[in-house]
């Protein structure tokens, strides 16, 4: 069966891309090459980010608290004050604001370190460092991963420093599964996952591209094309979305990215053959968009280890503002598994920009 072989580095730097923080290095010290397989490399991922955390200290956010105090402090609370005769016993109900350090992103960091520690091949040492980081946060409490909405958590100037911790903790809880007959954590190799991968590599592509390629060129994400189509009732007729948009002064190109592990299929005849489905999508977007210089169409995909690269680039006529015109479609791969600089390379190539 083919595998994708991916090195964590390299999909730490994808991930980069997708998490607007390419410039972030922290990772950069990874001492393993291994993918996605090993309870440990997650700890020293894990590790690597929390070490910022604690040099700052952990962020701290006001809660309200109502009790009866000897002291005023804060704002008096006269009704609890008067209904629980308070002042019988020297005591007032007040309201008033504390900074602690249980909140949400300290309990979801927290919870992860439970995790890791929980870990069906961790390491002694690594046990260690993880029993250090728990007990640190003491004051925090334990939360339900299952509950908490990554999407939804908003950082300031207060908490930014803990985008590329927490971002870490997602990336660490999608890719966990529980062995229930032990209660050990296990992990799943993401880049294996067709249904997790596809929408990472569609969106590194594309954040890649806005990242990386000159001013001249712009970048669009999931852009709707109309079908050249009239009459009847249009609100029948499907969306059609890009995935990656690319146009300049002298070229249009459409990137369709597909994390598929078998990008050859073979007929009645066992002859190797490029999927036509992918040829009829890409054929559709060309003859809808609306272009007025040279055209391409680029189906990239990435290089699983046990397949050999493609790169195949194909001349037609396709009908662009009902005009017929010449175009390309092109057929490529990517070797995931290659040195992070050979892939940034790779990448700006098929698009022709050296950098």
């Amino acid at each position: 069966m083919n595998k994708f072989k991916v090195p964590i580095k390299n999909a730490l730097f994808m991930y980069s891309y997708i998490w607007d923080k390419v410039d972030n290095k922290d990772y950069i010290n990874l001492s393993s090459e291994d993918d996605f397989d090993s309870s440990n490399i997650y700890v020293e991922l894990f590790l690597i980010n929390i070490r910022k955390i604690l040099k700052r200290g952990l962020y701290k956010t006001y809660i309200t608290n109502n009790d009866s105090l000897n002291m005023i402090k804060g704002k008096i609370d006269f009704l609890s004050t008067i209904n629980k005769q308070s002042l019988r016993n020297a005591k007032i109900y007040c309201d008033y604001d504390e900074l602690v350090e249980d909140n949400i992103f300290n309990q979801i960091i927290k919870s992860i370190a439970i995790r890791l520690y929980k870990s069906s091949d961790i390491t002694p040492e690594n046990k260690k460092k993880l029993n250090k980081i728990i007990l640190y946060f003491n004051q925090v409490s334990f939360i339900e991963l299952k509950k908490v909405n990554f999407i939804n958590l908003k950082f300031n100037k207060s908490n930014g420093y803990y985008f590329m911790m927490i971002k870490i903790c997602e990336l660490i809880f999608n890719v966990q599964m529980l062995n229930e007959s032990n209660g050990k954590y296990t992990f799943f190799d993401l880049f294996n996952s067709d249904e997790n991968m596809n929408n990472i590599f569609e969106l590194f592509i594309n954040k890649f591209y806005q990242y990386e390629l000159p001013k001249q060129y712009k970048v669009k994400y999931q852009s709707v094309l109309n079908w050249n189509l009239y009459g009847g009732n249009q609100s029948l007729l499907p969306i059609m979305k890009l995935d990656t948009l690319i146009t300049s002064k002298e070229e249009t190109i459409i990137i369709d990215t597909k994390y598929y592990k078998n990008y050859f299929i073979e007929n009645a005849f066992n002859k190797k053959e490029l999927r036509s489905n992918h040829i009829y999508q890409m054929m559709s977007y060309m003859n809808n968009i609306k272009a007025n210089n040279q055209l391409r169409g680029i189906l990239l995909y990435p290089l699983p280890y046990n397949e050999k690269p493609i790169n195949e680039i194909y001349e037609g006529k396709v009908v662009s503002d009902n005009e017929v015109k010449d175009a390309f479609i092109q057929f490529i791969t990517i070797d995931l598994s290659n040195d992070w600089r050979t892939i940034k390379k790779d990448l700006l190539n098929i698009i022709e920009v050296k950098k």
